[in-house]
C-alpha cells in the first residue's frame, strides 16, 4: 500500500515573523513616503487598521501590517489597531523647512533600536555591508536576514545625512556630529514583531540627542576639584553615569 503524502509545509506571507530582533522592513526614504500620507490621512483624528493599512500602505493583509511596523519603529505612527495615527516627529518632517529636516531623519533613524545599537558600534568608521550583517547577527537578527538588515541600515542612514558610499562601504558620522533632538515619549520600536498580534508599547529612542552641541570644551578646569565618595554599596550603573556627565562637561 501506497504510504500517504505528506502535507506541503506552509511557507509563511512575504515580510512574515523569522524569529529574532526585530528592525524596520523598508528603508528610511519610503518609510517617509508613507508618513506623509499618514500625516494627510490621519489629519483630523486617528483611524483604525482597516482603514490605515489600505489606504496608507496599499495593503490591508500582512504586507500591509509589516510597512505599519516599520513607520512605528522609525517614530512615525503610534497607536494600536483600533486607533493609528500619525506622531509628532512625523508632522515636523512633513512640515520641516530643508535645514530643519536633517536632525528630523537622524532622530527617525535612531528611533529603531536596532540601527540605533548598529550606528552606536560603527559610528566614525567605513565598514561594509559583510560587517553590518555580522554586527546584525550578533544582536540577534535571524541570520537570514541579516543582509536584509544591513541595507536597509545603510540606505537609511545615508537618507538621514549620516552616512556616505566609499565604494563598496559606507563611512558613517561621528556620534558627535549628529543632532537628532531627543525623542518624544511614545515614540520608536514595536514590542512585538508584526505577524498580526498588535503591537506594544513604543520606546523613547535617538539616545544621541545633540551630541556635543552647547556642552563647554572637554578638558580638565583650572582650580576646580571634584570628590567623589565610593563604596561597596554603590550602583555601578549610577556612578558611571555620573563620570560620563562629568567628562561631557569637562570637569574629568
Amino acid at each position: 500500500m501506497a504510504e500517504a503524502a505528506k502535507p506541503a509545509t506552509k511557507k509563511p506571507p512575504k515580510g512574515g515573523r523569522k524569529g529574532g530582533t526585530i528592525f524596520p522592513k523598508l528603508n528610511l526614504q519610503k518609510a517617509l513616503e508613507y508618513g506623509k500620507k499618514l500625516v494627510a490621512k490621519t489629519h483630523i483624528g486617528a483611524q483604525p487598521e482597516d482603514e490605515i493599512l489600505p489606504g496608507v500602505f496599499g495593503n490591508s493583509g500582512p504586507e500591509g501590517k509589516v510597512r505599519a511596523s516599520a513607520l512605528k519603529q522609525f517614530g512615525l505612527m503610534q497607536g494600536d489597531a483600533k486607533a493609528y495615527q500619525a506622531t509628532k516627529l512625523a508632522k515636523d518632517i512633513d512640515a520641516a523647512l530643508p535645514d530643519g529636516r536633517p536632525a528630523l531623519l537622524q532622530r527617525a533613524l535612531l528611533a529603531s533600536k536596532l540601527f540605533d545599537k548598529i550606528f552606536d558600534t560603527f559610528h566614525g568608521d567605513t565598514v561594509s555591508k559583510a560587517q553590518i550583517a555580522k554586527r546584525a547577527k550578533e544582536l540577534d537578527v535571524h541570520p537570514e536576514s541579516a543582509d536584509e538588515c544591513a541595507q536597509l541600515f545603510i540606505d537609511s542612514a545615508i537618507t538621514a545625512g549620516l552616512g556616505t558610499m566609499s565604494g563598496d562601504s559606507i563611512v558613517l558620522v561621528n556620534s558627535g556630529a549628529v543632532v537628532a533632538p531627543a525623542a518624544d515619549p511614545g515614540e520608536g520600536d514595536d514590542a512585538e514583531d508584526p505577524g498580526g498580534a498588535e503591537p506594544g508599547a513604543a520606546a523613547a529612542a535617538a539616545k544621541k540627542g545633540t551630541g556635543n552641541a552647547g556642552l563647554p570644551p572637554s578638558g580638565n578646569k583650572p582650580g576646580l576639584a571634584v570628590s567623589l565618595n565610593v563604596d561597596s554599596s554603590s550602583d555601578p550603573d549610577k556612578l558611571e553615569k555620573q563620570l560620563k556627565l562629568l567628562r561631557e562637561y569637562g570637569v574629568i
